[in-house]
């Protein structure tokens, strides 16, 4: 079983990994019970993965790659090269929503919007998408990010770009990752499988409101 906040989060690629793998799991949201819970995770952390004998493991990029380790086919390669491409794009991704909760910072009100929108459209949020389309375009092929299969890095950043448009961020546009094809073709390949429409499916009118994001992405018109 999993554990997590009542929201997508960084326990979100974990969750479509299992989910695509057909790796049975209990999804547990934590619900206003963390401080209960945090002492008792070990990194004062979530999510926490725990295995059917127990063993507890933790820090969401690891998660994802054990759990891409063991599926048929891999989603974490074996091949080092590809490896290294998919580590490196998943740290992009990271830092990028870092930048992401950094825009904004400090200010208030319109200012705070206003802040948001220029990084989203022209400024640092946007440099950071470039370079990721950018590098979709020289190590990608077919919807995918890194060769022509999918990886733990699709995930990752279907979920990070998700995030980035689903309203939880204000004065973030919601059309700003529109622009870029290769981004957008990689969400559309990840929210079309059948598992994923299956996963956001299966939530119904219980699907929160900032996931729908996620579930709506399989609506992308991609090249």
């Amino acid at each position: 079983w999993g554990q997590f906040f009542p929201i997508a989060g960084r326990a979100e690629p974990l969750r479509l990994a299992l989910t695509i793998s057909g790796i049975p799991f209990e999804d547990i949201r934590l619900k206003g019970n963390w401080p209960e819970v945090k002492g008792s995770t070990p990194w004062g952390q979530v999510p926490v993965l725990e295995l059917s004998d127990g063993t507890r493991m933790a820090q969401a990029k690891s998660l994802v790659r054990f759990v891409g380790r063991q599926t048929s086919p891999q989603l974490y390669p074996d091949d080092p090269y590809l490896a290294q491409r998919v580590d490196e794009l998943v740290d992009a991704v990271e830092d990028m929503a870092a930048t992401v909760r950094e825009a904004g910072k400090g200010l208030e009100g319109d200012a705070k919007l206003a802040a948001r929108k220029e990084a989203a459209e022209s400024g640092t949020i946007y440099a950071w998408l470039a370079k990721i389309n950018g590098f979709i375009r020289t190590y990608g092929s077919g919807g995918y990010s890194i060769g022509s299969q999918l990886t733990t890095a699709d995930l990752a950043l279907f979920c990070s770009t998700c995030s980035l448009v689903s309203g939880v961020f204000d004065g973030i546009p919601l059309d700003c990752v529109n622009k870029f094809t290769n981004i957008q073709q990689v969400r559309k390949q990840v929210a079309t499988l059948p598992a994923v429409m299956k996963w956001y499916d299966d939530k119904g009118d219980s699907i929160a409101e900032s996931e729908k994001a996620y579930r709506d992405a399989r609506n992308i018109t991609a090249p």
